[in-house]
């Protein structure tokens, strides 16, 4: 179950879609002897209220963005097995200095130059293809640092959207790029 969850995790399309994942998570939480008898997610709206408000903030509904956000779920579980564990003093300074990084538009190449290779990734490997870069400690109680990224366009490299770290509400979390920024604007304007 967890070698299923961890492929759907990083590419849903190939594994059945999004809708698949609450499913994993589920049935990986019934696998677990929880005392109190509680589920990994509040079985009611969360789930959709969760995809909703992302998607408020991206130019269009992105999978790879959702399918982050149950990978951190799964992270805090222990369920999410990480490709690589950044050590706890690289995990602390890509925390403490990403919010600045936000400030500046950036690339895929940017954050990988600067902070190597992710502990996941979430969507399409091609450097060029939206997707989610995330950062993990081996310290599971430390959230899931992620990195979210639209396609490349003219840019060399996948653009940078967004980051987000932390467990508070998804806004509270996180810092959009210029680009970004303006994407998310242009989304709200048509909407109206």
């Amino acid at each position: 179950m967890l070698d299923e969850f961890n492929a759907a995790v990083r590419c849903p399309d190939a594994h059945g879609g999004l809708a698949r994942l609450p499913l994993l998570l589920d049935a990986l939480a019934q696998d677990e002897d929880r005392p109190d008898g509680t589920r990994w997610i509040v079985d009611d709206n969360a789930r959709l209220d969760m995809a909703a408000l992302l998607r408020s903030f991206f130019p269009q509904p992105e999978i790879h963005v959702v399918a982050a956000e149950y990978g951190a779920a799964a992270h805090k579980h222990g369920w999410l097995r990480l490709d690589r564990a950044v050590r706890t003093v690289e995990y602390t300074s890509l925390v403490e200095t990403a919010e600045g990084w936000a400030e500046t538009d950036r690339t895929v190449d940017d954050v990988l130059r600067v902070h190597g290779r992710p502990s996941v990734i979430f969507g399409d490997q091609d450097p060029r293809s939206a997707k989610t870069l995330g950062y993990a400690s081996g310290d599971r109680t430390s959230p899931l640092a992620v990195f979210h990224f639209d396609a490349a366009g003219d840019a060399p490299s996948a653009r940078l959207l967004a980051f987000r770290c932390g467990d508070g509400l998804f806004g509270g979390s996180m810092g959009l790029t210029p680009f970004g920024d303006a994407l998310a604007d242009e989304r709200e304007r048509l909407q109206h």
